[in-house]
Protein backbone atom coordinates (compact mmCIF):
# COMPACT_ATOMS: atom_id res chain seq x y z
CA UNK A 1 0.00 0.00 0.00
CA UNK A 2 1.26 3.48 -0.75
CA UNK A 3 2.40 5.93 1.70
CA UNK A 4 -0.70 8.57 0.24
CA UNK A 5 -3.42 5.14 0.70
CA UNK A 6 -2.53 4.35 4.03
CA UNK A 7 -2.76 7.74 5.42
CA UNK A 8 -6.06 8.09 3.73
CA UNK A 9 -7.31 4.74 5.41
CA UNK A 10 -6.19 6.16 8.71
CA UNK A 11 -7.75 9.38 8.10
CA UNK A 12 -10.88 8.21 6.82
CA UNK A 13 -11.03 5.71 9.55
CA UNK A 14 -10.62 8.16 12.13
CA UNK A 15 -13.01 10.77 10.75
CA UNK A 16 -16.16 7.84 10.76
CA UNK A 17 -14.98 7.24 14.12
CA UNK A 18 -15.34 10.48 15.43
CA UNK A 19 -18.77 10.92 13.21
CA UNK A 20 -20.00 7.48 15.03
CA UNK A 21 -18.72 9.42 18.50
CA UNK A 22 -20.80 12.59 17.48
CA UNK A 23 -23.79 10.87 16.38
CA UNK A 24 -23.63 9.28 19.86
CA UNK A 25 -23.36 12.07 21.92
CA UNK A 26 -26.03 13.83 19.90
CA UNK A 27 -28.41 11.02 20.79
CA UNK A 28 -27.70 11.41 24.41
CA UNK A 29 -27.99 15.31 24.10
CA UNK A 30 -31.70 15.17 22.06
CA UNK A 31 -32.74 12.41 24.84
CA UNK A 32 -31.88 15.44 27.27
CA UNK A 33 -33.34 18.32 25.50
CA UNK A 34 -36.88 15.89 24.73
CA UNK A 35 -37.03 15.69 28.67
CA UNK A 36 -36.08 19.43 29.32
CA UNK A 37 -38.48 20.32 26.58
CA UNK A 38 -40.99 18.00 28.45
CA UNK A 39 -40.28 19.52 31.73
CA UNK A 40 -41.13 22.97 29.86
CA UNK A 41 -37.82 24.35 30.27
CA UNK A 42 -35.67 23.06 27.06
CA UNK A 43 -33.25 25.83 27.65
CA UNK A 44 -31.83 24.04 30.99
CA UNK A 45 -30.69 21.40 28.00
CA UNK A 46 -28.37 23.67 26.48
CA UNK A 47 -26.49 23.76 29.96
CA UNK A 48 -26.07 20.24 30.50
CA UNK A 49 -22.90 18.23 29.82
CA UNK A 50 -24.77 16.49 27.34
CA UNK A 51 -24.87 19.48 24.91
CA UNK A 52 -20.99 20.55 26.23
CA UNK A 53 -20.24 16.61 24.91
CA UNK A 54 -22.16 16.60 21.73
CA UNK A 55 -20.13 20.17 21.14
CA UNK A 56 -17.03 18.74 21.52
CA UNK A 57 -18.03 15.79 19.57
CA UNK A 58 -18.95 17.83 16.80
CA UNK A 59 -15.48 20.22 16.83
CA UNK A 60 -13.91 16.85 16.66
CA UNK A 61 -16.06 15.56 13.71
CA UNK A 62 -14.73 19.06 11.52
CA UNK A 63 -11.09 18.57 12.38
CA UNK A 64 -10.87 14.85 11.52
CA UNK A 65 -13.35 15.56 8.36
CA UNK A 66 -10.72 18.18 7.49
CA UNK A 67 -7.64 15.98 8.15
CA UNK A 68 -9.33 13.70 5.91
CA UNK A 69 -9.58 16.76 3.53
CA UNK A 70 -6.29 17.56 3.62
CA UNK A 71 -5.07 14.10 2.55
CA UNK A 72 -7.49 13.75 -0.02
CA UNK A 73 -5.80 17.15 -1.49
CA UNK A 74 -2.57 15.41 -1.25
CA UNK A 75 -3.73 12.68 -3.54
CA UNK A 76 -1.05 11.81 -5.91
CA UNK A 77 -2.10 12.36 -9.69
Amino acid sequence: MSDWAQDFAVATATAERTQAAENEAEGLFDRVHDKAQADGNKGHALTTDEFHNWMAARHATDAAWGAWSAVMDAKPL
